[in-house]
């Protein structure tokens, strides 16, 4: 067998897209690389999943599918840009509440577990003469980083508390970073807004559950806004995160340090796997060869063992793949209820290109 110098690309949660291509080897070198024996691997791989942020495994298609693959490259996962704004009022000082959430938060920032995503950090309440002023808030004190960062603890670390809970100019400040992200580094990226308080919106004229509500829904297309609340009788929280798209807030308990850390530290992992994406860009295919896209398959390994999903444009039913854009398709996208067992499986991902789609049954 000819050694392959595959690239691995880990995206927290594990996804690993290899893409593989029929047709014979590229004249030079490229993006692909040869595979002399379709379905196998090479010295030291296999075909189950790797631990997260580990080694990727093999390549290659099996199983039926295994006849046609004879060229693969690395596709690479749509970035996930995370724009904290975190409560720091008095009222954090309360019941341990500070301290848990910083050492909680400043754990997820420092872990290797969060190499695949970039994270910005800003606070309020902010300055005194601008409390109300969204604008405030759009300048984070750690910009827009690549994780794992020792900044951000530092920063945590040298944080004091200030007055009052000003959501709402907070979170439009919020916005307006997750916009500036979005036009620059992270266009080809997911950019979502992470809201961490525990109070209720005051301090600010139209300062209401309701207007916050307001401010994160008028995005929530473009930027879903996850909530996390800390402490007790909070679940007016939840109206914010139905409006920013996300369903519901994510409460942690007070009173007991390591529990408040502990369940603070389960929120951000919940966010952090929900906010991943199951979108993986279609790369080139090597010279003189060309994409058909009635020859593409998506294989789902875990354990070593491989299930072809089927194509299904509409995602009727929740499972299997489909194109961003069927006529021009530059991306492949995970339905609902596949990208979540993907995530959940520890697995990797292949899209094989050679063999007729295999789809779902017309209903």
């Amino acid at each position: 067998m000819i050694p392959r110098n595959k690239l691995a690309f880990a995206v927290c949660s594990t996804l690993l897209v290899a893409v593989v291509a029929c047709g014979g080897a590229p004249a030079h070198a490229s993006d692909f690389d040869q595979v002399t024996e379709p379905g196998g691997f090479g010295e030291g791989e296999s075909g189950g999943g790797g631990p997260v942020g580990g080694s990727s495994g093999g390549s290659g298609a099996h199983g039926a599918l295994a006849a046609c693959a004879t060229q693969s490259a690395t596709a690479e996962a749509r970035p996930v840009y995370l724009v904290f704004i975190f409560d720091n009022s008095n009222s954090m000082n309360d019941d341990g509440k500070w301290e848990a959430s910083k050492a909680a938060t400043r754990a997820f920032f420092e872990s290797p577990q969060s190499k695949g995503i970039s994270a910005s950090l800003a606070f309020f309440p902010g300055d005194r003469q601008n409390l109300c002023d969204g604008r405030t808030y759009k300048t984070p004190s750690v910009a827009m980083s690549a994780l794992p960062n020792a900044t951000f603890g530092r920063v945590l670390d040298a944080r004091g508390r200030n007055r009052d809970t000003p959501t709402r100019p907070a979170l439009e400040g919020a916005i307006g970073y997750a916009q500036t992200v979005a036009d620059g580094e992270g266009k080809d990226g997911k950019v979502a807004v992470v809201l961490v308080t525990d109070g209720i919106p005051q301090g600010c004229q139209n300062e209401s559950i309701e207007n916050v509500t307001d401010v994160a829904a008028s995005v929530a297309a473009t930027f879903p806004t996850y909530v996390i609340g800390v402490g007790r009788e909070l679940e007016s929280l939840n109206a914010i995160a139905a409006g920013g798209g996300t369903t519901s807030a994510h409460f942690v308990n007070v009173g007991e340090p390591a529990q408040t850390q502990a369940e603070f530290s389960q929120a951000i992992e919940t966010i952090r796997s929900s906010a991943l994406t199951c979108d993986y860009k279609i790369p080139a295919p090597p010279t003189g060869e060309s994409f058909d896209r009635s020859k593409v398959n998506v294989q789902h390994f875990t354990s070593g063992a491989a299930e072809t999903l089927s194509y299904d444009q509409t995602c009727a039913s929740g499972s299997g793949w489909k194109y961003d854009n069927p006529q021009q398709p530059a991306r492949i996208l995970l339905c609902d209820g596949t990208c979540a067992g993907v995530k959940r499986s520890s697995g990797k991902v292949d899209i094989v290109f050679g063999c007729g789609t295999q789809a779902a049954p017309l209903k």
